[in-house]
């Protein structure tokens, strides 16, 4: 199998399970409060078991080449494939918190010791990169050596591109916005004089929706 059939066999899962949905007629609202004619909701993907371990598969086929000796999922959305993946390479796993608790051992990191050990972040999700890369200083500042983050989708942002270029951190991703808009079109998941639309929000996240008359959402906390 190339990597781009793996890819767009990624991409038709993350479709056919509604992982990932395209809407450019109501689309959706951000946290940000940003409209988007894209979403992606990767917890999805755990229901299905047969789709789940081919997620697992292709993620551990993927970190066994960079041969990590921590597995390390950020919370709370990759836990469960960092578990996955750690369990199939028979590796130990901890996981990154966003923050830490405010009471008990305080812990940003939980599960071990990652001082000195060469770590890959598991993500299911990279959008601006923030949170991302937020959990790469984490296993830094922890002393870990991060040889990369592996994610099962990206959304392709120059803005993400830019931050793990200028933080010299290796990306690895199971499919990408490129990959899923071209295997949306070619099996019918959203109709063709759409496509155009859903590309150019790709190129201009924060402008598409006011561009198209489509107010901003108010920010959620």
């Amino acid at each position: 199998m190339t990597e781009d059939n793996s890819k767009e066999q990624i991409a038709k899962i993350l479709l056919e399970k509604e992982a990932v949905t395209l809407n450019a007629e109501t689309p959706y609202t951000y946290v940000s409060g940003m409209r988007s004619p894209i979403y992606c909701d990767n917890r999805k993907l755990t229901f299905y078991p047969e789709e789940r371990s081919a997620i697992a598969d292709s993620l551990a086929e993927k970190i066994k080449e960079i041969d990590p000796e921590i597995i390390a999922g950020t919370a709370s959305s990759a836990i469960s494939w960092a578990a996955l993946v750690a369990e199939r390479l028979d590796k130990p796993m901890v996981y990154i918190r966003k923050k830490s608790k405010g009471y008990g051992k305080d812990n940003l990191i939980e599960g071990g010791n990652i001082s000195g050990k060469n770590v890959v972040v598991v993500e299911d999700l990279v959008s601006t990169g923030g949170s991302s890369f937020n959990a790469v200083k984490t296993c830094l500042e922890a002393g870990a050596d991060v040889q990369a983050v592996v994610a099962i989708f990206t959304y392709e942002f120059e803005n993400a591109k830019t931050k793990f270029k200028e933080g010299k951190c290796n990306t690895v991703f199971l499919t990408d916005f490129s990959t899923l808009i071209r295997v949306a079109a070619e099996n019918n998941f959203v109709e063709n004089d759409k496509i155009t639309l859903i590309r150019e929000w790709n190129s201009d996240p924060t402008g598409w929706g006011p561009k198209h008359g489509f107010s901003v959402g108010e920010k959620k906390n």
